[in-house]
């Protein structure tokens, strides 16, 4: 008789069920992971991160043909304002600083306006100083390129950044990290049991066996008929 492993849905019933029976086993696991989520941090440093944000604008003066190019070149060369170009410039305009270019890349987001005349940037840091003193100079650099590509000055800062506001909270960050490591703990042994239960060579239905011309008969087991029958 050939053995055939077919999944079905009562695979599937039994391996669910045997993942609940061994819940406990999940739930070590997940302990397991959480504990080496807090060995991983111990000695971790626990930082705030700040973010400080200033606005740009296209100024919309002259005729409608020059202010409709000057919106459209704003919103066109936008994301020049994450390129190394600006973020050299702007650590040249910060002056004596131990910050890259490529850091300054890294700290720097923005996000367009619908109409395309403004431009909110913002500048992320574990230091608040350092947050705003970036986000003006990446401002300014970003204004200088566009002059400089242009010939224009229709792109401008609206405010300068003077303080950041506290973005994202060091201990929150942490303990949430230790808390995906349990999650992820958790969901690794539920799957690992649960696949391994699936394809076991366990024999749960008769489809799952295949009668062959090699096969012996050995005898047949009668069909009783139950008393309420006859």
């Amino acid at each position: 008789m050939k053995y055939t492993k077919v999944v079905g849905f009562e695979d599937i019933k039994v391996s669910l069920i045997m993942v609940w029976k061994n819940i406990s086993k999940c739930f070590y696991a997940a302990l397991a992971f959480f504990a080496i989520g807090i060995i991983l941090t111990l000695n971790q440093g626990i930082d705030n991160t700040y973010t400080a944000t200033t606005n740009l604008y296209c100024t919309i003066s002259g005729d409608m043909t020059e202010a409709s190019n000057n919106v459209q070149i704003f919103s066109a060369y936008a994301s020049l304002i994450k390129s190394n170009r600006v973020a050299e410039r702007a650590v040249s305009i910060m002056g004596n600083t131990n910050i890259s270019a490529r850091y300054v890349q890294s700290m720097i987001t923005y996000t367009p306006s619908a109409n395309g005349i403004n431009l909110e940037l913002r500048a992320t840091s574990t230091n608040s100083k350092e947050a705003v003193e970036v986000v003006n100079a990446v401002a300014s650099a970003f204004v200088e390129e566009m002059r400089m590509m242009t010939n224009s000055d229709a792109i401008r800062v609206l405010n300068v950044a003077t303080d950041a506001y506290m973005s994202g909270n060091g201990v929150t960050s942490l303990w949430k990290r230790r808390i995906v490591l349990f999650v992820l703990g958790f969901a690794f042994m539920a799957v690992f049991i649960f696949t391994k239960e699936l394809f076991s060579d366990k024999l749960r239905s008769i489809d799952q066996c295949l009668l062959t011309d090699d096969d012996i008969i050995l005898g047949i087991i009668p069909e009783i008929e139950e008393p309420n029958e006859k």
